[in-house]
């Protein structure tokens, strides 16, 4: 694909963050992966598996890069947020004039979804966005938090958080090359997007350029709370709403411990929508309690709570009533559900996926986890990766998908590179578009490659999504 040559572009960390444009008062210093996790230190050896289709030696790669950036900031600090937690997020790198980007208020409602929507109204057979429930803004949150709310409703981003539109709690960080990379060469801007696609070029990341997309699950201090899990609980070929609210396999976490292996009687679900406006019914299960010991997870503290904003607070507290209708509270607890990663650590990328699971040690997606000195309950989550980029033996991608993430928006049968090779930016009245799936690409699982005839015309973004979605 055509690329330009990008060159000067700030190293320093310090620098950039030193600007009031991108600042957050209170976040951890940066800290790197441990080099004892093997972030680019094997990236020849990954690059050569990956062409021989040997995926062991990815999919090990994968599980020290997800425990390697989940180990604590504080190591033997019992509430440590994790390492991740101290990078730079989508919310400072996409700044403008002090102000966090508020281009994106959720992941059902991306700029992709809205062209989707378009192209079915149409005519257009297009397989995402399947018919999944809304969650409108509780009015305790509103009233609580008004500042917060955005003209139409919804709650803005946070200098921490991700509005994500549902229960779950997103934060999306970047590498401070990747952030330093968007930052000096003006990529949070919408009008140097379009500069590049008048003079038909695309966009070259770093080889540094780390992105991952974190889900947390708020928990009560006190009680139970309910977490839906995946168990394969429907058929690949399924092409309906597959997300978390339709499970039916829940456990309850139990933060004091005491019901742990008990079975409980929990409910979930509070003010949501069906697809059709209609109320959804509060949702009872019985579930066998777990404790905080087989999650990664933060206690919220009074000291946190002081450095988020508005927007942060009400992001949590609706997530919260959504979940067991009571508001966020410090001493309450955030506990890992997902995490995507994506590095560049070899020219076609790396993808991976992780989610916490029942039956974690059990199927294919719990295969290949490595020996390795690592803090906290790795082996508690599955990992998918959609490494490979050559197609299988009947001509398609394999299935890559994060139920909790991808699950709110895509059916089962789809693959991470097969998404994320479309990442680019076209403006609105461009004749021709790319999106998760589009009229002229509709095909979740095809092999695509950055020069496919699809792609003509689009200002292809190297495989980052949060440029085109975020820049304003």
């Amino acid at each position: 694909m055509p690329r330009r040559v990008y060159a000067g572009y700030l190293t320093s960390f310090s620098i950039l963050l030193a600007s009031s444009a991108v600042a957050q008062e209170g976040r951890p210093d940066f800290q790197p992966i441990p080099e004892r996790f093997g972030y680019f230190q094997e990236n020849e050896r990954l690059w050569d598996s990956i062409v021989a289709g040997e995926m062991g030696v990815s999919r090990a790669h994968a599980w020290r890069l997800f425990a390697g950036m989940n180990q604590p900031l504080e190591p033997g600090t019992p509430n440590s947020w994790p390492i991740w937690f101290s990078w730079p997020t989508s919310a400072q790198a996409f700044a403008v004039g002090g102000a966090h980007s508020e281009a994106v208020s959720s992941i059902r409602v991306s700029p992709q979804i809205k062209e989707i929507h378009k192209a079915r109204a149409a005519g257009a057979e297009i397989p995402v966005n399947t018919k999944g429930p809304s969650y409108p803004v509780p009015d305790a949150v509103k009233s609580m938090y008004p500042t917060a709310i955005k003209t139409d409703g919804s709650v803005k981003d946070g200098a921490f958080f991700v509005n994500n539109g549902d229960i779950m709690i997103a934060v999306e960080s970047l590498s401070p090359e990747g952030f330093g990379q968007i930052r000096d060469q003006g990529l949070y801007q919408a009008s140097v997007l379009e500069d590049l696609w008048k003079d038909g070029e695309s966009i070259d990341l770093t080889d540094r350029y780390v992105s991952t997309k974190h889900m947390y699950w708020p928990v009560k201090k006190d009680g139970l709370t309910a977490l839906p899990w995946w168990d394969n609980n429907y058929s690949p070929m399924y092409n309906d709403y597959v997300g978390y609210e339709n499970w039916g396999t829940v456990v309850a976490i139990d933060p004091g411990g005491d019901a742990v292996g008990d079975w409980v009687t929990v409910d979930y679900l509070h003010s949501v929508q069906n697809h059709d406006g209609s109320a959804m019914e509060t949702r009872r299960a019985t579930a066998q309690a777990v404790g905080l010991d087989r999650f990664y997870h933060h206690q919220v503290t009074d000291a946190d709570w002081g450095i988020f904003t508005d927007a942060d607070k009400a992001i949590l507290s609706q997530a919260s009533y959504w979940l067991y209708n009571e508001p966020f509270e410090p001493g309450d607890y955030l506990v890992e559900v997902a995490m995507h990663i994506v590095t560049k650590e070899v020219p076609t990328w790396t993808l991976q996926s992780f989610w916490w699971s029942g039956r974690a040690d059990e199927g294919p997606y719990s295969w290949d986890r490595p020996e390795m000195e690592a803090e906290g309950p790795w082996d508690q989550y599955l990992l998918t990766e959609a490494n490979a980029f050559d197609p299988g033996p009947e001509g398609e991608l394999p299935i890559a998908v994060n139920p909790y993430i991808e699950g709110v928006i895509h059916p089962i049968r789809t693959n991470c590179r097969n998404c994320h090779v479309r990442a680019g930016y076209t403006p609105k009245d461009a004749p021709n578009k790319t999106g998760y799936s589009s009229p002229n690409c509709p095909d979740l699982l095809a092999p695509l490659m950055p020069d496919d005839a699809c792609f003509k015309g689009v200002t292809l973004s190297d495989f980052a999504w949060i440029i085109p979605d975020r820049a304003q």
